[in-house]
């Protein structure tokens, strides 16, 4: 089939016209279509060009290097900083990931049009078009039936804002994956993590010594272009801190292994050994960086202190250290890496066991967990802000990735914020 071209398409002039060689497809028609829309294309959308001269309606014709027509993107209702999305494919364009490629870069035009969220619909049974949304980062926000499972229709949610590039270049949905739970056998949690559109995952050699790495390759391997497996290196057996450089480096050796990677685009220092020079330890990493075997380097549980030492040896692209709702400890961390642009990944984003007034009344008002809530909060606490929560359970799962369609108004937030004062941790 041919291969997908950028979807540049955003037709603003009197026809629909591709920009790349400016053909007219009000002009043709579309032989040997199995499917009459396509067939009869230009027929099909002459009533658009009043709604998209109205502006409120734009219309994108997705086509391949010989010039087909392999499928239509519209972004119609399109109201202040939202639209609603709906798009078809042409029968050969259904494979091969081109729907799933080709709405990831409608929904980079949508946010260049300043845009801040799509609205999306699919039937229950349309499992194809369910599948592009998720992999995109649509998340359900209602789901109705009219009778049986095919003829309901769910509502799908994407915050455009909901992205990082981590070092500027990685780029991922801003609600990730913590693998730290899974056992061996919980390989199903990660693949649904994926299905519903988590693109960055989190783990790390003290996760089983190497067993939850393992466990990830065997299940995602050959990974998907747009998930980011993230791991961590830095403690050895039984549990103990040890950053020598020669442990490092046959550290990040293993995990390629165990990963079936030829690179890690990621790579965290899990903790930093205070019985090794700091220099030592991120000069390592910055030495395998150098021979293409990292691509970023990261730090885990850092003071700002020291997380200006090593920038000042090292370019680094993120900072995990714990921190959520409840307990704030490393606040000025946050600070330091929100002024560089550095993610900022909190382990531990929800804490267990505790319970605040202000978070229940908060979760009741907008009908959510207190999970979900506090995940929603964090969310909107800061733009460099990439919680991974962790879980074993499917529905677990599916609740936590929910949270990232919730919306916090101002005085939400600020009542959430006063549960504990920066700083306090509540351990």
């Amino acid at each position: 089939m041919p291969e997908l071209q950028p979807l540049r398409a955003d037709h603003a002039g009197p026809l629909l016209t591709f920009e790349t060689d400016n053909r007219t497809f009000f002009a043709r028609s579309i032989p040997d279509r199995r499917d009459a829309y396509f067939a009869n294309f230009a027929a099909n959308h002459r009533d658009l060009l009043a709604e998209q001269e109205a502006g409120t309606i734009r219309f994108h014709v997705l086509v391949g290097d010989d010039g087909e027509i392999l499928g239509r993107f519209n972004l119609f209702d399109v109201d202040g900083g939202t639209a609603e999305v709906g798009f078809r494919m042409a029968e050969k364009a259904t494979r091969r990931g081109v729907a799933t490629a080709a709405l990831r870069e409608l929904c980079d035009l949508a946010k260049s049009y300043g845009l801040h969220g799509l609205k999306a619909r699919a039937d229950i049974g349309n499992i194809g078009s369910r599948r592009v949304l998720r992999r995109n980062g649509f998340i359900p926000t209602n789901e109705t039936q009219t009778g049986g499972t095919s003829t309901g229709e769910t509502t799908f949610w994407r915050d455009l804002d909901d992205e990082f590039r981590i070092g500027g270049e990685l780029r991922v949905r801003r609600l990730g994956f913590g693998a730290m739970h899974l056992s061996p056998t919980d390989g199903d949690v990660v693949r649904r993590a994926v299905e519903l559109g988590v693109t960055l995952i989190d783990t790390a050699y003290l996760y089983g010594w190497g067993a939850n790495e393992e466990l990830l390759a065997r299940t995602l391997w050959p990974y998907r272009k747009e998930v980011l497996v993230t791991t961590k290196v830095g403690v050895a057996r039984p549990g103990r801190l040890d950053g020598r450089p020669e442990v490092l480096r046959a550290q990040v050796h293993a995990a390629l292994t165990r990963l079936r990677m030829g690179r890690l685009d990621l790579l965290q220092l899990h903790r930093i050994d205070p019985e090794v020079p700091l220099a030592d330890q991120v000069g390592a990493l910055k030495d395998l960086r150098d021979q293409g075997k990292i691509g970023h380097i990261g730090l885990s549980e850092v003071t700002v202190d020291q997380l200006a030492e090593a920038r000042g040896i090292v370019e680094v692209a993120s900072v995990q250290n714990r921190y959520n709702l409840l307990d704030r400890e490393h606040e000025q961390v946050l600070a330091a890496c929100e002024a560089a642009g550095i993610a900022f990944l909190p382990w531990r984003p929800v804490l267990p066991g505790v319970t605040d007034s202000a978070v229940g009344e908060v979760a009741t008002e907008i009908g959510a967990t207190p999970a979900q809530t506090s995940l929603a909060w964090l969310l909107a606490r800061s733009p460099v802000m990439l919680p991974i929560p962790g879980t074993a359970k499917i529905t677990h799962l599916e609740e936590n990735i929910a949270a990232g369609a919730l919306r916090l108004t101002r005085a939400q937030r600020d009542r959430l914020g006063s549960a504990a004062r920066p700083g306090e941790s509540l351990r």
